[in-house]
């Protein structure tokens, strides 16, 4: 059985919208099917650009040379990977050390802006909370993890614990907004407040989406990092919060770096990961923030490097290997209305640690790729031989990179919407070697329907080999999860049981490092942010029998038995010919309080269960779609 929680979300609908609500949800099929078309190859090329510039990214069939270093780099690099693996914290840092000298760098630590009328930070420290029991749950549930008005959600794991971590920008009314770190220890039955930081000025509104997380683990030491963006004084800002998951106490620091404090510079859109995957004391965090300048209409991405993420005062440096202009690529002259996709990842094959990029700009009519660019001495050097641009034949919106991690763990993935006539699919390309050369990449769509992909996100699960798994948010308001591996695809699942947000940070993707065979989960906001949930347990599917092998002649729904029920009852249908079937239960007012099947079935007849222990007493409507085949029944609980 598919049982969904009941929850309440925090709007209400006005009549005429709750008869829309009506129309839309008995005058039409939900589900539209995948589209014909091909899955054609994107071009890849290598770049031989020297500026990193977009407009003229020097594009070759030909691999230049890749990244090399003089021998005593190198032999320092590989020293310093020996030292952060044995947790040789001073040996790391000295080695460090040379190795800046030997690039002439001067490290940059952000300073906080003196004049705290101009600060968003009001005020950096501020403490919080434990853990609840354990509920045993069945199949396809959901949690509540915030009532509050949600500017944007996010959700990470990590291979050192069982803890799910989530964040979310909420919504202060009249005060600075806050954001808050929770934690599930049961796979996201239930979710704790760990830390709250509430240490923005007033005038701070988060940025719709704009919000990532990243926890990184040594013994007993859990910290997770942050990024947010938000709008202060007419123009945006990055922000890191960084919180300790055992004491509570947290801190918040702005990006400060190449103008940000004027008004015609824009700091926007930051990701963060780690290297946690591979080391433990010694470990790294990476982050990278959007950057565009109204006043020349530029456009790059920044980075930023935490080498010492655990100790109360982590030490942020900025290294911008196209100094000045930012990590690699940029966009120069493009409309001032454009917005920079980029993400962050970390992987490595065994020998060397790679933080890796991609980027690109939406705004611009006839943008079709994604730029793509690497360093393998952490962020200090590009160049032409680690640079890639993928293209295709239509429009790109955004772009999302994720990676296993680990030692010799070197699968990557990108992501982004690629539009198709008059909407857009979720686009995924595949590498098994680490993405750093033209022929690694396989093309295959998430999403590819007849509605619009709205939203989307991909996570790695740490240390394992080409498996991620993926959110996308559709123009109706429906959420879906599906499972990567490799060229392998899982089944599109939906994930929500009420309109969901597609505007807010809708829905992201995320898993629970468990042995439990059903670890799948997606954090989610219902339509306008109106708080945040947790679907869980959405990939298994319960109580959905065949009552026998003669194959149907026709679609058909069958009256509920008994009816009246209290509080299970079970429904019976019949389809003639493979098809995705779609099984909903609603209200008397058209919410959707259930879905009872949500999956490819083969030909056949059978009995689903359903049980309403969950809901009031009351009239309800059960629907079937299969295959253009729609039929509505009632039923009558009575408790």
């Amino acid at each position: 059985m598919k049982h969904f929680s009941s929850i309440t979300p925090k709007f209400s609908l006005t009549k005429t919208a709750l008869a829309v609500l009506m129309i839309l949800v008995f005058g039409m099929t939900l589900f539209s099917q995948d589209k014909s078309g091909g899955n054609e190859p994107a071009n890849i090329f290598y770049s031989n650009s020297s500026d990193g510039s977009t407009s003229n990214p020097v594009s070759t069939s030909n691999q230049p040379q890749e990244q090399q270093f003089t021998a005593e780099k190198q032999t320092l690099l590989n020293q310093l990977r020996t030292a952060r693996l044995n947790n040789d914290l001073v040996q790391a840092s000295q080695l460090r050390n040379r190795l800046d000298e030997i690039d002439g760098l001067t490290a940059y630590t952000p300073v906080e802006i003196t004049n705290p009328d101009n600060n968003p930070i009001k005020q950096k420290f501020v403490t919080m909370n434990t853990r609840v029991p354990f509920m045993q749950e069945s199949d396809f549930s959901v949690s509540t993890i915030s009532t509050a008005a949600i500017w944007g959600v996010a959700t990470a794991s990590s291979n050192r614990t069982s803890t799910i971590f989530a964040a979310t920008s909420e919504y202060v009314n009249g005060g600075g907004d806050i954001i808050k770190i929770f934690v599930s220890y049961n796979g996201g039955s239930s979710w704790v407040l760990k830390y709250t930081y509430n240490g923005f000025n007033a005038a701070v509104d988060c940025r719709a989406g704009e919000i990532d997380i990243e926890p990184i683990i040594s013994g007993n030491d859990t910290i997770v990092y942050c990024a947010v963006g938000i709008n202060y004084n007419s123009h945006a800002w990055s922000t890191m919060i960084v919180a300790n998951i055992g004491t509570g106490v947290g801190a918040g620091y702005t990006w400060s770096f190449g103008g940000y404090n004027n008004a015609n510079v824009n700091y926007y859109n930051p990701k963060v990961t780690s290297d946690n995957t591979t080391y433990t004391s010694a470990s790294y965090v990476y982050m990278t923030s959007s950057f565009d300048s109204a006043g020349t209409v530029r456009y790059t991405s920044r980075y930023l490097l935490v080498t010492s993420p655990f100790t109360t005062t982590p030490v942020f440096t900025y290294r911008q290997p196209n100094a000045p202009n930012g990590f690699w690529w940029q966009s120069n002259g493009i409309s001032s209305s454009a917005y920079l996709h980029q993400d962050i990842c970390y992987y490595n094959n065994g020998t060397v640690d790679r933080i890796y990029t991609v980027y690109n700009h939406a705004g611009t009519a006839t943008d079709k790729s994604v730029f793509i660019a690497w360093s393998n001495d952490y962020g200090v050097t590009v160049g032409s031989g680690n640079t890639l641009s993928l293209t295709e034949a239509t429009n790109i919106l955004g772009a999302v990179c994720a990676a296993n991690g680990g030692t010799s763990r070197t699968t990557m993935a990108i992501g982004y919407r690629l539009q198709y006539a008059n909407e857009w699919d979720y686009r995924i390309q595949y590498s098994a070697g680490g993405g750093t050369t033209t022929g690694m990449f396989t093309g295959q769509y998430i999403e590819y329907t007849g509605d619009t992909t709205m939203l989307i996100s991909l996570q790695a699960i740490d240390l394992a080999n080409g498996r991620f798994v993926t959110g996308s948010a559709r123009n109706g308001g429906e959420h879906y999860y599906r499972s990567f591996n490799g060229t392998t695809l899982g089944n599109p699942l939906q994930t929500n049981n009420i309109t969901g947000d597609v505007t807010y940070g809708g829905c992201r993707a995320g898993y629970w490092n468990s042995p439990n065979p059903d670890s799948c989960i997606v954090v989610w906001s219902p339509n306008l942010g109106s708080g945040a949930y947790c679907s869980r347990l959405i990939c298994s599917t319960v109580g959905v029998e065949p009552t026998g092998n003669e194959v149907p002649a026709e679609f058909s729904l069958k009256q509920n038995y008994p009816n009246l029920f209290n509080p299970v009852t079970n429904i019976k249908f019949s389809i003639p010919r493979s098809s995705f079937v779609k099984i909903t239960v609603f209200d008397i007012t058209g919410r959707e309080v259930a879905k009872l099947v949500n999956e490819n079935m083969n030909a056949g007849s059978y009995t689903v269960d359903f049980d309403a222990s969950d809901l009031a007493t009351g009239v309800y409507l059960y629907r079937i779609d299969a295959d253009g085949f729609t039929a509505v029944k009632k039923m009558m609980l009575i408790k």
